[in-house]
């Protein structure tokens, strides 16, 4: 799955969003602009696949939190997302090379906290053309209509409850499995906390890596499990720490789990108490990169700790592990926009009123002959000169 445009409107910070969503995106932008909040839509969108629109809308606080500032009180939170994915082989049992879909829903917020959906639809485009609508309380077809899409849309009119609000179209079992709507599910949004791995982690813990990498010594258990895959962790570890020999897991008596990394210059194996941040951050980036099973990764400040030494190698495996899921980081770094494709770079921005704003500053014009002129993408960054 690859999300190839976003569109939200009223979302925290944002009056209205529209952005272009490529394999690789660098985020930019001041303090305070909305990066966070960018993040937190992709978490939101996230949540709604994996755990219904209710616990979605209470993990951001409730809905009071989830609507712009300034929204009067008939404005909605309203969201499109544009999806693709390649399919090997289509409902109808035709092969096709490419599955295109837009899922578009809004909410009504009443009282500052009650949540109805107003709007909910899904084209898709594949073999034929058809949008999947909710009319009332039921869904009907537009557009072109065989014998799958009649079936689909009698097996969602069927499981409708009377006595329950009825889900979104993401949240239904039978579309949640199908792509590209399955790889909403996949979304990893994460923010590496170094501290967390140093304590290690009892057994019982998620071998998927959390948010912030607190069990990354369950999920490099199951890495190093496997001799390919161990081989293929330590050649990237050694690519950007050369002093890095080996890693290893270690099961304490209390059922506690460690990592510890070996270095060339000792046969000691040292805890990852003592490993520093800078290092801790590295094999977290590896693992969320380059063996986390998501469609899409969503990272913030993933070069904090790094020597600036150490830059231009996390931006090369940035755009490596972006030929096979997509990525989205956030970064105040100017060495990351030195060393991303300017093409790459969001600019998250705040007007007068407060709203954010995101674009791409290599789309406009005077960007574009500051950089024909031979001015430095870094350095139009720092002076400030992208919003031009």
């Amino acid at each position: 799955m690859r999300l190839t445009r976003l569109r939200a409107w009223n979302f925290k910070s944002f009056r209205e969003l529209d952005i272009r969503l490529d394999p690789l995106n660098v985020v930019i932008g001041a303090n305070a602009s909305g990066k966070s909040n960018f993040v937190q839509l992709f978490a939101f969108i996230r949540d709604i696949a994996e755990s219904g629109l209710e616990n979605a809308i209470s993990i951001q606080g409730g809905a009071q939190y989830l609507r712009n500032m300034s929204c009067e009180p008939d404005d909605k939170l309203a969201f499109e997302l544009s999806i693709e994915a390649e399919v090997a082989e289509t409902p109808l049992g035709r092969p096709s090379r490419l599955i295109r879909q837009t899922y578009r829903f809004s909410l009504a917020v009443t009282s500052g906290r009650r949540v109805s959906v107003a709007e909910d639809q899904l084209l898709v485009r594949l073999d034929s053309t058809f949008t999947i609508k909710r009319v009332g309380d039921r869904y009907e077809i537009e557009g072109d209509s065989n014998a799958f899409t009649e079936t689909l849309v009698s097996s969602l009119n069927s499981h409708r409850r009377s006595d329950a609000p009825q889900p979104l179209l993401i949240e239904e079992a039978i579309l949640r499995s199908m792509p590209p709507l399955d790889g909403l599910k996949l979304i990893g949004v994460y923010d590496i906390d170094p501290k967390g791995p140093k304590g290690g982690v009892f057994l019982g813990a998620k071998t998927d890596l959390e948010s912030n990498a607190e069990n990354l010594a369950i999920a490099l258990d199951k890495i190093l499990s496997d001799s390919e895959h161990r081989r293929k962790l330590l050649n990237l570890l050694k690519d950007v720490l050369p002093f890095a020999a080996e890693l290893e897991t270690q099961q304490m008596q209390d059922s506690s789990f460690f990592f510890q990394m070996r270095e060339k210059f000792s046969q000691a194996l040292l805890p990852a108490a003592f490993l520093s941040d800078g290092t801790i951050d590295v094999v977290a980036l590896i693992v969320i990169l380059y063996f986390e099973r998501k469609s899409l990764v969503v990272m913030e400040g993933p070069e904090r700790n790094l020597h600036p030494s150490l830059i231009s190698r996390v931006v090369e495996m940035l755009k490596d592990a972006s030929r096979l899921k997509q990525i989205i980081v956030t970064t105040h770094n100017p060495e990351v926009v030195r060393y991303a494709d300017p093409g790459q770079l969001i600019l998250i921005s705040r007007d007068a009123s407060g709203s954010s704003h995101a674009s791409r500053p290599a789309d406009k014009a005077q960007v574009q002959r500051f950089l024909r002129e031979e001015i430095g993408i870094q350095e139009l960054y720092v002076e400030n000169l992208l919003e031009a």
